[in-house]
């Protein structure tokens, strides 16, 4: 997984979509691929913080303020409740001008170059290689399956002895909380 990470970081700052990297120390003076040791330096150190993103509860000049009304009127749209304080309601105020900045900080990240994600996943050959769905890979479960029918339909193959061990093993009654023999007590309330 380490060389996973290494070998992305490599490839972003070699189309130079990682400019803060390249002013690192360890990479000033490098012409070529950074080694994994060079690449674990760096992000053991890193250059940010969330800290940094989170607003410091001081409304800046750039940052508009919400108004008790958008507040109210966001809070109607998401079927919310007003607040019943005023102290309820200048917490919810900052608590959404705090987010508002969170997102500003992050929208001003140049991310020209960058490809969109598109899932979380590994993209190197070797997973790739790894999903990839082969005959071979298949196989065990082709074994499985039978041609029935005048349309023939493929079905699973039953295998008898598999779920009569299955059955034998479900107990619906181990869940319950008070039982007499095989039958589950259920208490009533009266009001």
């Amino acid at each position: 997984m380490r060389f996973i990470i290494a070998e992305n970081i490599r490839q972003l700052i070699r189309s130079g979509t990682l400019r803060g990297l390249q002013s690192h120390p360890s990479c000033r003076y490098s012409t070529g691929p950074l080694n994994p040791d060079e690449i674990t330096s760096m992000l053991s150190k890193p250059s940010w913080s969330v800290k940094s993103l989170l607003d410091n509860g001081a409304p800046s000049k750039s940052d508009p303020t919400i108004t008790q009304k958008q507040l109210h009127h966001l809070l109607r749209l998401s079927a919310l409740p007003l607040p019943k304080t005023v102290e309820e309601e200048s917490k919810m105020i900052q608590t959404l001008e705090s987010q508002l900045h969170f997102v500003r900080a992050i929208k001003s990240v140049d991310t020209t170059g960058v490809q969109p994600l598109q899932s979380i996943r590994d993209e190197t050959k070797e997973a790739a290689k790894e999903n990839e769905i082969t005959l071979e890979s298949l196989q065990g479960d082709l074994a499985k399956e039978e041609v029935v029918g005048r349309s023939r339909r493929i079905r699973r193959k039953k295998d008898h002895a598999a779920a009569r061990q299955e059955e034998d093993r479900f107990d619906p009654l181990a869940q319950a909380s008070k039982r007499i023999g095989r039958y589950i007590v259920v208490q009533t309330s009266k009001d």
